[in-house]
């Protein structure tokens, strides 16, 4: 296909798939695509219109529908769909490149692919070891259907996707393309801090055994995140954990400069965008021995058994008191994380929009 790309591209506001999306924009640009971004799960923040603002290739539409995953969604669900339908007929894509599951394409013309970064259903089996709930088989059905519909499913690992093709029986064309930070970092202002990222109550981050092993660490633990109980409302405090609540990306920024150790407890992590931005900073890192995570980072990182708590502090002790090893897991974590940039991300996605379109185009002219 010659000239402009059109674009339409779903996203939301509530995660690192706003991270995600906001960067393959960027890293579009260089091909003059233009992208029309859909946002859903909640009003975007003040900071977050900015950010979409600064990039001149994107448009942005705002909506607070739910997310399929959320409580009661199914009237915004449909609302959602309505919503997107008339987006794509008024501007008339080339593509649309989905961000979750929330499709409406019965009489839509163009290729779709649709990004498989999480579902409730691996999370469910990787964080609790069982199949989600009954109350969950509407949106399993929702999300089989989405990804079946697509003319391309995209993850960001080959162990996530290898996941999703056996609890969602995928049965169209998988493509692996890494995300990305473009995100530079000062790595000379360290000190002897541990950080790490999560909500110390969110089950799958598995914060709870850094803060069952923290008091024994000589060093300082430092959680970006909230300390306060949903069901409560009230903080909770653990010795030797410093809770640092809810950053602004430049905060986090700050963060990652002087931390000489990343840690990541998670018993899910598709892909991990802040240990991405760990290892840009030149962070040590020390992560649950996940599928996942070793396809991105082993050799480059220190990992343990995300279940024992005992495993994780050993690991993390050994790379405090060897100093020779700390230095060395920061600098091929940073030299590994050079394989994970905008440039190789925003070229594979283009490249696979022109296949995908073109694709479309020789089915159309054989009438299938």
């Amino acid at each position: 296909m010659e000239g402009k790309l059109k674009i339409l591209m779903t996203t939301d506001t509530i995660g690192g798939v706003w991270v995600y999306s906001l960067e393959l924009c960027k890293a579009l640009r260089k091909y003059d695509v233009e992208i029309h971004l859909a946002a859903m799960g909640s009003w975007p923040s003040q900071d977050q219109e900015q950010e979409a603002a600064a990039i001149g290739n994107l448009t942005l539409y705002k909506s607070d529908y739910k997310l399929e995953w959320m409580d009661d969604p199914w009237e915004d669900f449909k609302r959602a769909q309505k919503w997107l339908t008339s987006i794509y007929h008024t501007i008339h894509p080339d593509l649309v490149h989905f961000n979750n599951y929330a499709h409406a394409k019965k009489d839509w013309t163009c290729p779709t692919i649709t990004v498989f970064h999480s579902c409730v259903q691996t999370w469910w089996q990787a964080v609790k070891g069982c199949s989600a709930p009954s109350s969950y088989n509407h949106y399993t059905q929702v999300v089989h259907q989405s990804l079946n519909d697509s003319d391309v499913v995209v993850g960001p690992t080959k162990s996530i996707l290898k996941r999703a093709q056996e609890v969602h029986q995928i049965d169209t064309e998988l493509k692996v393309i890494h995300n990305a930070r473009s995100q530079e970092y000062q790595t000379d202002r360290k000190e002897n801090i541990i950080l790490c990222i999560g909500r110390i109550w969110d089950e799958g981050k598995n914060l709870k055994l850094l803060a069952a092993v923290a008091e024994q660490l000589p060093w300082p633990v430092y959680i970006a995140g909230s300390n306060v109980n949903p069901d409560t409302g009230k903080p909770v405090q653990f010795n030797n954990i410093h809770f640092l609540g809810s950053l602004k990306p430049q905060e986090v920024k700050d963060w990652m400069e002087k931390a000489k150790i990343f840690v990541s407890p998670t018993k899910y992590e598709p892909f991990g965008l802040a240990i991405l931005e760990a290892a840009r900073a030149g962070c040590a890192l020390v992560l649950s021995e996940l599928d996942t995570l070793k396809e991105l980072w082993d050799g480059d990182a220190a990992f343990f058994d995300p279940s024992k708590a005992q495993q994780g502090k050993q690991q993390i002790l050994r790379v405090i008191e060897d100093q020779k090893l700390r230095e060395e897991l920061a600098n091929r974590a940073r030299q590994r994380a050079e394989q994970y940039t905008i440039d190789k991300m925003g070229q594979a996605y283009y490249e696979l929009y022109q296949s995908s379109i073109k694709n479309k185009e020789e089915l159309n002219m054989a009438g299938v």
